[in-house]
């Protein structure tokens, strides 16, 4: 019986977690259109050489300014506005794994252990976000999700420098490899 009960209890974590995972995944990749904003994918770098090697791919062969616009500072506040709530939602689940008192200790001991991993992916992405905005002065969202970032900048904004100063700041941050760093750039 307690076999069993620890067994749904772990089943209906994992099925928590995961569906917070995707709720996260859902609200926050880059081709998701809001009202405001209506971004797609125009440069993606996931290259997977070396960090010197990065091309910028612009499907329209025109290079324009840095300058963000208000469409894409809208973008950037609701996609975080999601992420945060999506974050808020799966904090609370695993909040209550924890604080309830028919929770076995196994189950509590996982919930905290991805309590714990949110919660350092919560910072990581802040610290990133404050470190790409202090190093190229544009605005961006990062998204990190299974050992993998994804940074989406304003149109405009990338170019080989940056694109290498982003991705030195992840590699630092977080570790992660060069082919598990996506960087996407808002079109409009």
């Amino acid at each position: 019986m307690v076999v069993r009960k620890r067994q749904i209890i772990a089943a209906a974590l994992v099925l928590a977690l995961g569906s917070a995972v995707f709720i996260n995944w859902y609200y926050n990749r880059p081709s998701v259109k809001s009202a405001n904003a209506k971004p797609s994918v125009e440069a993606v770098d996931n290259t997977g050489g070396n960090l010197g090697d990065a091309q910028l791919v612009n499907s329209s062969g025109v290079s324009e300014s840095a300058v963000a616009t208000g469409k894409s500072s809208d973008y950037f506040a609701s996609a975080k506005l999601r992420r945060n709530s999506a974050h808020d939602e799966a904090s609370e689940t695993l909040n209550k794994v924890i604080k309830d008192s028919s929770s076995d200790a196994s189950a509590v001991k996982e919930a905290t252990e991805a309590l714990k991993a949110l919660s350092n992916a919560i910072k990581l992405e802040g610290d990133i976000e404050a470190l790409i905005k202090a190093k190229t002065g544009g605005d961006c969202v990062v998204i990190i999700n299974n050992n993998s970032a994804e940074v989406i900048v304003a149109k405009g904004a990338l170019n080989d420098t940056v694109i290498l100063q982003i991705k030195e700041i992840v590699l630092k941050q977080t570790g992660f490899s060069a082919e598990n760093i996506t960087i996407v750039e808002l079109s409009s």
